[in-house]
């Protein structure tokens, strides 16, 4: 890691000659530096875990958007699904015509004579 300094030329740093610190003064001037370094360390780290659970985030999302936005595959079961209707719809007037027809065919057939007697078949129903 590179600490920059921005100097400006009001803030000249004095020679090492005129620069006297004790040792104390430059051992708590380090403790400071290294307590801010691991606080952030620390804010890194967690923000690096925060990164990968929204990087994992953001492709569940667009997993998702791309079925959204795969709009020609939307259109197209759109018209598959007018298409199916249509042919269900004539599927049902078929069936109730046939349905319609089954009944009045239920009710003529009693109605009608046998034929089987009038021309000597002795047509004779089995009983159970």
């Amino acid at each position: 890691m590179c600490f920059m300094a921005i100097e400006s030329e009001n803030d000249v740093l004095p020679l090492d000659d005129e620069f006297d610190l004790s040792y104390d003064e430059l051992h708590d001037a380090f403790e400071s530096l290294y307590n801010g370094f691991k606080k952030l360390g620390y804010k890194y780290s967690s923000l690096k875990k925060i990164y990968a659970c929204l990087l994992v985030e953001k492709n569940a999302l667009k997993k998702k958007a791309w079925i959204v936005i795969d709009s020609d595959k939307v259109n197209q079961l759109e018209e598959k699904n007018k298409a199916l209707k249509k042919k269900v719809d004539k599927l049902n007037t078929t069936l109730a015509k046939f349905n319609q027809g089954f009944k009045i065919f239920d009710i003529i057939l009693p109605s009608q004579r046998c034929v089987f007697n009038k021309r000597g078949i002795k047509y004779q129903p089995k009983k159970n």
